[in-house]
């Protein structure tokens, strides 16, 4: 689905999920009553509303449940139906055995919910076939519900998530830089690192989506790299994190002083080219490795020169800043030596699939 085209839908209330949802339930009916003609038709498409959700893990779960559920219940209704007719007694009994059995087990309490109203139904329409057409039209219905989800998909979604792990490096770069400024600066800071924890946050969450999906099958390297950069740069904020609170307990003149500004705005200017390179076509100003080699050069030189004028205190309280400034570089290192290992298998894949077709 185009992306101007999903966005003129939902102005009229076809919001992507309502298509899956109606598709979904719509395909189940028509499949079972190829199947198995208008006995208990409504199964079917009643498990595909109630199992789809906003993602492909979650209906998957939901299915799930819904077929343990449906499979305890059933099985504890037939054996308490053998022996008692349908009244108070016989439905005490099926909703004691069988939610009993699912939170002995420690089922997952959707399960639970449904193993009480399976026992009820299958009670109520005690009939030979009933549980076994109630199993089977469920799992039809659920397994048509994870298709048509994972067919249809939000436009663009590797693009997006890329997008948000290309944002989230930037705010880091901004964030660290701004740890030497004072007043307004420092609040600005803070905000764009908790920003960019909710963008790397948001960018691994759709990149676990997108493993379910078949629309992106072909771009299953390019995602493998993408998630390998986002976990790199959720190492990166934590250092960042880190810093952030060491800073804050420096005297005001150690941390904003100018060779203070120096040392983060080179260190984040590391992070910064780290995430264009990686995460986008445009090419940095300047190269990283040399980035890399000048910011350390920077620590180097400016930690040496404190070690012989300030006192032990202040130089244990510099030391865990400069120690997690050299931390991000050695993750930023690690992270392009990461990204240089998987560019050749990806270029032989994609070379592979280019001569099978």
């Amino acid at each position: 689905m185009q992306e101007g085209l999903q966005d003129r839908l939902e102005k009229y209330g076809l919001s992507l999920y309502m298509i899956r949802i109606t598709l979904a339930a719509s395909l189940s009916w028509i499949a079972v009553h190829s199947l198995y003609g208008d006995q208990y038709l409504y199964f079917a498409p009643l498990a595909a509303i109630l199992v789809t959700q906003g993602s492909v893990k979650a209906s998957f779960e939901k299915g799930i449940y819904r077929l343990i559920g449906i499979i305890l219940g059933g099985i504890v209704s037939l054996v308490v139906g053998q022996f008692l007719d349908v009244g108070a007694l016989s439905i005490l009994l099926i909703m004691l055995i069988g939610i009993g059995i699912a939170t002995a087990c420690r089922i997952n309490i959707q399960a639970v919910s449904q193993v009480g109203v399976t026992s009820v139904l299958a009670l109520t329409f005690y009939q030979e076939h009933y549980v076994l057409w109630r199993v089977a039209e469920t799992f039809i219905g659920v397994l048509i519900a994870l298709l048509i989800h994972m067919i249809i998909v939000p436009p663009k979604g590797f693009a997006k998530a890329k997008g948000l792990a290309l944002q989230a490096s930037l705010q880091l770069a901004d964030a660290l830089s701004g740890l030497s400024a004072a007043g307004r600066g420092k609040l600005q800071s803070s905000d764009a690192l908790a920003l960019a924890g909710e963008r790397l946050k948001h960018s691994s969450q759709q990149q676990k989506e997108l493993h379910y999906t078949l629309s992106h099958v072909q771009c299953r390297g390019e995602l493998g790299a993408l998630s390998q950069a986002t976990a790199h740069l959720k190492v990166i904020h934590t250092y960042v994190k880190q810093i952030a609170e060491e800073v804050r307990l420096l005297p005001s003149h150690y941390a904003a002083a100018d060779w203070m500004a120096e040392v983060v705005d080179a260190t984040a200017e590391c992070i910064a080219l780290y995430g264009t390179i990686t995460l986008s076509d445009a090419e940095g100003g300047r190269s990283l490795p040399q980035s890399l080699r000048r910011a350390r050069d920077l620590q180097l030189a400016s930690f040496s020169e404190l070690q012989a004028n300030c006192s032990l205190t202040i130089i244990r309280d510099l030391g865990a800043v400069f120690y997690h400034l050299n931390r991000v570089l050695e993750e930023v290192e690690q992270a392009c030596y990461a990204a240089r290992s998987a560019a050749p298998q990806q270029a032989t894949a994609e070379s592979a699939r280019a001569f099978a077709s």
